[in-house]
């Protein structure tokens, strides 16, 4: 059912659509990539000074990020409000963090 919602002319693609469309007039919206699968993942570790390269991503998991979405928002709240918009937050969870500055002040 989840394939059929987000389906080229369905349902859930219209909602992302019609958000993504609010956001970029609002100037929210600053940058969204979808992600490829999680098998073309490496992993990079430092194991006593040696680079160590491994496939697959940090964690076991079968949640994994499909895509990402950087918006510009007034405060944590509005990002909150624009993640329960987004359609696929019925079948799996969103994070929302915020872009840690460069001076760190957000940790």
């Amino acid at each position: 059912m989840r394939d059929a919602f987000f389906g080229p002319g369905s349902e859930g693609l219209a909602e992302v659509m019609t958000l993504m469309e609010e956001l970029e007039q609002s100037g929210e919206l600053v940058a969204t990539e979808p992600l490829a699968d999680p098998v073309q993942t490496k992993t990079v570790r430092i194991s006593d000074g040696t680079p160590v390269v491994t496939d697959g991503p940090l964690a076991e998991s079968k949640e994994h990020f499909g895509g990402y979405l950087i918006v510009d928002c007034e405060n944590i709240e509005r990002a909150v409000e624009i993640a329960v918009r987004w359609p696929s937050s019925r079948y799996a969870p969103l994070e929302v963090r915020p872009i840690m500055d460069v001076g760190g002040v957000e940790m």
